[in-house]
């Protein structure tokens, strides 16, 4: 139904409070409230250790020790042991998304925007390269999941299905994360700090400690750089899946130097231990 309204109408006149008030109004918290970049490096560069830890020491490590393996080395690019196990070979993508899907569903119920923005940022930085695995080794014809399927009966038609569920199981995460982040973008160009520029910081982080390796640059060609930056690229476009309406409640990133700190800590100490790699008393014959 449309209402036409003829006749004279004149504005009715505001006093100046009310003016500023009516003015003041249209910004939301976020716009007040920049989000604070240097903290949301921190915390990309502290979920980015936790990730990689996770996929090589508890995903590959633990596993292998609970099933009678021999662990001989373990780097920011791979751990090696003494008996090859498609379990191990499993674990570590495994691992990232049992531990992504929890960070994502607590974020959700997390207060504190901080906390539940580094929730996020952990989810993302967990799942998109666990999902991604299975691309990358169906595509690549090697990699963790090139070992689970290889020798099995039709293994073409096995690597095929796992490309595929790989391709729909990362747009699905991809989906959930821009559903998640959408508080946190107020503006569609505050993507570009909540989104890309984590992204960014994970990876040069990553490719920081890959590149002390002892297995030399191979590995870190092959490995460390795709992994880094093909794993979590959907970070990249995950802006386009964005909810068409507005956040009920925009939060915003503010500035904590504990996640400075926190970050300088770990990250040195990652690059330091994991970057040259942790020997263990025997040499490595498989890689995960």
């Amino acid at each position: 139904m449309s209402v036409s309204v003829k006749g004279n109408y004149s504005r009715p006149c505001l006093s100046p409070s009310h003016r500023f008030t009516h003015i003041h109004t249209r910004f939301t918290y976020s716009e007040a409230m920049p989000h604070d970049k240097p903290t949301i490096v921190s915390m990309a560069i502290i979920a980015s250790a936790t990730a990689t830890l996770l996929h090589e020491g508890l995903g590959h490590g633990v596993l292998a020790w609970l099933r009678g393996d021999i662990v001989t080395e373990l780097t920011s690019n791979h751990l090696s042991d003494l008996k090859p196990d498609r379990w191990v070979d499993a674990g570590g993508t495994l691992a990232n998304l049992t531990v992504g899907f929890a960070a994502l569903l607590a974020s959700k119920s997390a207060k504190e925007p901080n906390t539940r923005y580094f929730l996020w940022i952990l989810a993302a930085l967990n799942l998109l390269p666990g999902a991604g695995y299975f691309m990358f080794s169906g595509i690549g014809g090697f990699g963790d999941w090139y070992e689970v399927i290889k020798g099995l009966p039709h293994e073409a038609l096995v690597r095929i299905a796992m490309t595929l569920f790989g391709a729909t199981l990362y747009v699905a995460v991809v989906r959930l994360l821009a559903f998640a982040v959408r508080p946190y973008v107020a503006a569609r160009g505050e993507y570009n700090t909540v989104g890309r520029l984590p992204y960014y910081a994970a990876c040069l982080f990553s490719c920081a400690a890959g590149i002390f390796d002892p297995t030399g640059f191979k590995l870190f060609f092959l490995s460390t750089i795709p992994a880094a930056f093909g794993g979590s690229s959907g970070l990249m476009w995950a802006d386009s899946l964005l909810p068409k309406t507005s956040p009920a409640q925009p939060l915003a990133v503010h500035r904590q130097p504990a996640w400075w700190i926190a970050a300088a800590i770990l990250g040195c100490a990652y690059i330091y231990f994991l970057g040259r790699g942790i020997e263990f008393p025997h040499s490595p014959i498989s890689s995960h």
